[in-house]
Order: structure tokens, then C-alpha cells, then sequence
């Protein structure tokens, strides 16, 4: 979710928004920069539902302690993405608040936002990245 506009409207709608690519290369490994975010406790937003089957990337995210939210309106224009978190801002804050474990919540077109993910899971045969 890295577009100009997505960007200006979350800034507009009073969150400090910064894109992946300002800090992180484009190819850099999900454990590095997942493990650099759980560090710093930012909040990752996404319209990346397939996370939920990539079993080594969503594994990254909740052993690096990252509390995130992903769109599930597959789609979207950024301004219309935009406008859905906006809405959705007091529900991800009061997730974000209540939770102090990680998390993939997920965004719906109407707003709703629901506990989706939230313990790494144990996968027979697939072997972790080390860094």
C-alpha cells in the first residue's frame, strides 16, 4: 500500500504513514525488515491476503511481534483504500490497544475489522530463513 495517494490521504486522516520502500530495499528479506518494524512497535498496513497461505512470511510477521492490518477488498483504488482505514481508525486502535500480542487483522470493504491471525504456526517439512 505504497502509492501517493493512499499516502496523502492516511497523512490527511492524521496518521503518520511511511512506506516500505523509504527504509527498506524493495527485495529485502521479510524476516530483516518485519524484525526492524517489531522493534520499533509500528503497525504494518496491507492489502496482502495471501499472507494468510505464505506460511514463511506470515510466520515472520507474528515471531517479529508485528501488529498489522490487511484489506480484504480485493481491487480497490488507493483513495477508496484510504477511506475504509479512516473509518476503521478507531476499531485498529482500540485492536491495537487491547492486544499485546501480534496480529493480522483483517479490513473489510464496510469498515469491520477482525482478529484474523495471531500465533506462528508449526508447519511440517518447511524450514525457517535464517538471518
Amino acid at each position: 500500500m505504497g502509492g501517493k495517494i493512499i499516502r496523502e490521504k492516511l497523512r490527511e486522516g492524521g496518521l503518520r504513514v511511511e512506506s516500505h520502500h523509504v527504509r527498506f530495499r524493495h527485495n529485502t528479506d521479510d524476516q530483516i525488515w518485519l524484525q526492524v518494524v517489531g522493534e520499533k512497535k509500528w503497525i504494518v498496513l496491507m492489502r496482502d491476503l495471501a499472507i494468510g497461505r505464505r506460511l514463511l512470511e506470515l510466520d515472520a510477521l507474528l515471531d517479529a511481534r508485528v501488529k498489522s492490518f490487511a484489506i480484504v477488498s480485493g481491487q480497490l483504488k488507493d483513495a477508496d483504500s484510504a477511506v475504509i482505514i479512516i473509518k476503521a481508525l478507531p476499531k485498529i486502535f482500540e485492536m491495537i490497544e487491547q492486544n499485546n500480542f501480534p496480529f493480522i487483522a483483517k479490513v473489510q470493504k464496510d469498515s469491520t475489522v477482525n482478529l484474523w491471525k495471531f500465533r506462528p504456526m508449526i508447519h511440517k517439512g518447511i524450514q525457517k530463513k535464517k538471518h
